[in-house]
């Protein structure tokens, strides 16, 4: 990465513990669910979207203590979803009902738990 002129900074150095609501823990490493109960506020909700090879080790004590809520979330198999996209037959652009900056990501879901509303993009750049 640094390589192609792209910066690297370690998790912990660029978020301070207890800083946040929620976390979505994507990395699918060993040490990113660690890393996001240690960012995540007392009552707050880590959403474990990736999966980890293996067992992962956790202390516990932060998770009861604080109490903090694990989430776990599957998207299942890519193939048969993906085909369907390729085929046409499924329109992903029709699911998305509004994009949204970074910046505005307590609006963003917000609007997402509206009736009616499939996906809210949450725009990175």
């Amino acid at each position: 990465a640094e390589l192609a002129g792209v910066q690297t900074i370690a998790a912990r150095e660029m978020f301070p513990e207890a800083a946040y609501d929620w976390v979505v823990e994507a990395t699918g490493s060993r040490d990113g669910l660690r890393q996001a109960i240690r960012m995540t506020r007392p009552r707050g909700s880590v959403f474990m979207k990736s999966t980890v090879h293996g067992a992962v080790r956790i202390d516990a004590a932060p998770v009861i203590v604080n109490e903090i809520t694990l989430v776990g979330s599957r998207c299942g198999r890519f193939e048969p979803a993906l085909n369907l996209i390729q085929s046409g037959k499924v329109n992903v652009l029709d699911m998305i009902s509004e994009s949204m900056p970074l910046s505005q990501a307590r609006r963003a879901f917000a609007r997402a738990r509206e009736r009616g509303v499939l996906k809210v993009l949450l725009n990175l750049q």
